[in-house]
């Protein structure tokens, strides 16, 4: 029988915890904004005010998930999950009770802060509480928690506004999340760090001294900017390529996002059985780069189109576990946990550069270029990949 088979008593256990916190950190980032209008009615808010309450959100959760890297790698995964999913929870349900804007964008700027432990913690539970062997398919299925909790959070959030007003939606989401945190705490058996794990001795100078580390945090960034053109930009950019409704290309862009989840469990099965991880991401990058040039070259009826975009989401779905797992070995002189927290601060980074691309290229009236750009994205994105395979993981050896 093979050794794959052999699993630690518990694994499945952590990996089910993990991934559900990671559910809750993606569900509340989407727990407010499907309530902007009744908010907006109430307070007599503008939207770009509670656009801003987003933005303040973001911001915090971007620019302390390094820091709380440094602080899971002190004190332990676990206890920093618990406390950042109970305090994210309570800010979300204390908006509930706010009756002006300043309270709601420092309640969202609390919330940020508790968002910021999920990744660094997440990563650092996993990468040492999982076989390495399995560690893909882990976290694919952490990748897919995440997925699910955009996916759960709008329609359960304006169905409790409709029965119970958006106040109470947001105080029983809120309160649900603390009992959950809580809960989590009393299963710290399941996340915290395995007696006798090394602590590394973190600093801002070993990130920066990793040439591998900051390749990593080009190619967060690159391949976060390739996929913000299909997601924000696709929608507008077949309306006007194929001159069908909105609604209709809406259509495209869901088929790419259910298809590229689908894909994503597939994916951990394929980062544990090629270790070739770079090349697992360069041909799945290249795959859909390929077919999404076909889905903006305008030569296709839209009912390929829908096909070809499907493919494209499904092969974006497949390479996160494989890019998760080539984070994981650049981790030598930092601990994992900080190194997943600060590279996918670069997905911050590229949501940031993708759209004034993309706005910039619908402006001048070449929708084409949408999807021109984000396989340039994604070519950008694999080159890294490719020559971090020839770096060394730091400049100077740790002290």
């Amino acid at each position: 029988m093979e050794a794959t088979l052999a699993r630690p008593k518990g694994e499945l256990k952590t990996v089910g915890l993990v991934s559900f916190a990671h559910l809750l950190s993606h569900f509340y980032m989407l727990s407010l904004p499907p309530l902007f209008i009744f908010v907006r009615d109430d307070l007599n808010i503008s939207f770009v005010s509670l656009g801003l309450c987003v933005t303040a959100y973001a911001i915090t959760t971007g620019l302390l998930q390094t820091p709380m890297g440094f602080l899971v790698n002190k004190i332990g995964g676990g206890k920093v999950l618990a406390g950042g999913l109970f305090l994210n929870a309570a800010a979300i349900a204390a908006v509930s009770l706010t009756t002006e804007y300043w309270q709601i964008i420092a309640l969202m700027f609390l919330a940020g802060v508790g968002s910021s432990v999920f990744h660094p913690a997440d990563y650092s539970i996993l990468a040492t509480r999982v076989g390495s062997e399995r560690l893909g398919r882990a976290l694919a299925t952490h990748a897919l928690g995440g997925n699910l909790g955009f996916v759960l959070a709008p329609p359960i959030v304006v169905a409790l506004a409709a029965m119970f007003g958006w106040r109470n939606a947001l105080l029983i989401v809120g309160g649900v999340g603390m009992l959950l945190a809580l809960a989590l705490a009393f299963q710290m058996s399941s996340i915290s760090q395995p007696q006798g794990a090394q602590k590394k001795q973190d600093s801002w100078g070993r990130l920066v001294r990793s040439p591998a580390i900051l390749l990593l945090f080009v190619f967060y960034t690159l391949s976060a900017a390739a996929n913000s053109g299909i997601v924000h930009f696709s929608v507008s950019a077949f309306s006007e390529i194929y001159s069908v409704p909105v609604a209709t290309a809406a259509i495209a862009l869901t088929t790419y996002q259910v298809l590229s989840m689908l894909a994503v469990l597939p994916g951990g099965w394929l980062a544990d059985k090629f270790k070739n991880h770079e090349m697992v991401l360069a041909l799945c990058m290249v795959g859909s780069a390929g077919f999404l040039l076909l889905c903006g070259s305008g030569a296709l009826p839209f009912v390929a189109v829908l096909g070809s975009i499907g493919v494209a989401g499904a092969f974006h779905g497949l390479v996160n576990a494989s890019r998760d797992i080539s984070v994981r070995g650049a981790a030598k002189d930092v601990s994992v946990g900080t190194v997943f927290a600060f590279v996918t601060t670069g997905y911050s980074a590229g949501q940031v550069i993708g759209p004034l691309v993309y706005g910039l290229i619908l402006d001048f009236g070449r929708p084409q270029l949408v999807f021109v750009a984000s396989a340039v994205f994604s070519l950008l994105a694999i080159l890294t990949m490719l020559v971090r395979r020839n770096v060394p993981v730091s400049l100077k050896p740790a002290e």
